[in-house]
């Protein structure tokens, strides 16, 4: 049998059906983004996993990974849990396998760890804490935004993290510091639920010093700085004192300033002691005070709404004081939230097997008396 070849009309109509599906193709790609294939992941030894690789902004670019539980389907609606910074596989696993679709987000790229070996211009040029804040709330719009391509319920967005992660989850509902131009502001940032483990409210309770904290030192330690005490930190009549370079630069200046004025070795050593109320890994050079009292939860708290919210730590957390500080502030502004302390859990406890069912047992539960489990 000879082949023949199509006429005309029907090569036309191949023609038009594979333009046809070919824009298809280039209209969801534009409409969600990726910034790699489709895979199938999950824990080594476990049980394979569908995710999913995507951009959820341009400028600066920030992905996520989308985690979709076995039978998804694009036309579901499934309640999704967005976990900010922490990494809890054993949560992960235990609310796919209920059905819900979890997010893991990029965020900024925040290491103050690396401060002490930069310079002052180049710390200047970094990512700051304020952008992981821009981050999570863009986050949060991006699902709302794209929600019929992903399978969710934009009404049943649920925020997690631990640590900085918790602070993440509950700033992307109250805070209005912070917003990337990019964001479409008409679609809401607040999660319709949220669930803070160890959060380590008021950061700037815990890593700023307060000014009348080192001019008290300073008088009753070492009194002959104080004429001079501009030379280390930028005002003295600020609410937090902010330093002029980095702490070690700060002590050595001490030393050369002792020289200079005359000032007993002995003194100059006490001033140095003083010196160390300064964090060790200079945050305060990367995070302004103007930054961190706008990213203050407990100072921002009383002009928001809380969606439903059950805040978890332990009673050996090194935080321990700032968060019953933190819940102490809240219900005196009349915040209403459930509140769970773990006997002899430390900080990050619920990643560790004594606290894992347990911890995991409260969110389930949690999730469900607010209707955001089961799985409709």
């Amino acid at each position: 049998m000879r082949f023949r070849p199509p006429g005309t009309k029907t090569r036309v109509i191949l023609l038009s059906l594979f333009l046809h599906v070919l824009l298809h193709i280039s209209a969801a790609s534009r409409a969600l983004p990726r910034c790699s294939a489709d895979d199938v992941g999950g824990e080594p030894n476990g049980p394979a996993v569908r995710t999913q690789h995507l951009v959820y902004r341009q400028q600066p670019p920030r992905g996520l990974k989308v985690y979709y539980p076995n039978g998804w389907e694009q036309t579901d609606q499934r309640p999704v849990l967005v976990i900010f910074r922490c990494n809890i596989p054993f949560q992960r696993e235990h609310f796919l396998k209920l059905g819900m679709v979890v997010v893991k987000p990029q965020l900024a790229p925040v290491n103050s760890g690396q401060l002490p070996n930069l310079s002052l211009e180049e710390i200047a040029h970094l990512p700051r804490p304020r952008n992981q804040v821009e981050d999570a709330k863009s986050v949060i719009r991006f699902l709302r935004a794209n929600a019929k391509q992903l399978g969710i319920d934009p009404d049943r967005v649920v925020s997690t993290g631990t640590s900085g992660g918790g602070d993440l989850a509950l700033q992307s509902t109250i805070n209005t510091a912070f917003v990337n131009a990019e964001d479409d502001v008409t679609i809401s940032s607040k999660s319709d639920a949220l669930i803070l483990f160890c959060p380590a409210f008021d950061g700037i309770d815990i890593w700023f010093v307060k000014t009348a904290t080192l001019l008290e030192r300073t008088k009753a330690e070492a009194s002959s700085f104080l004429p001079v005490i501009q030379r280390f930190v930028q005002n003295t009549t600020d609410e937090y004192a902010v330093p002029r370079d980095h702490r070690a630069e700060l002590i050595t200046l001490a030393a050369t300033v002792g020289r200079q004025e005359g000032i007993a070795d002995a003194e100059v050593e006490r001033f140095q002691q003083v010196l160390l109320l300064f964090n060790q890994r200079d945050w305060q050079l990367l995070h302004p005070v103007a930054d961190a009292l706008k990213m203050s939860a407990s100072r921002i708290l009383p002009a928001a709404q809380l969606p439903p919210t059950m805040i978890m730590f332990g009673d050996r957390d090194h935080l321990v004081q700032y968060q019953r500080a933190f819940v102490d502030r809240a219900k005196a502004a009349g915040k209403e939230f459930e509140l769970k302390i773990f006997a002899g859990g430390g900080h990050s406890f619920m990643t560790q097997p004594a606290f894992e069912a347990a911890s995991t047992r409260e969110m389930e539960s949690f999730l469900t008396r607010h209707h955001i489990l089961p799985i409709l």
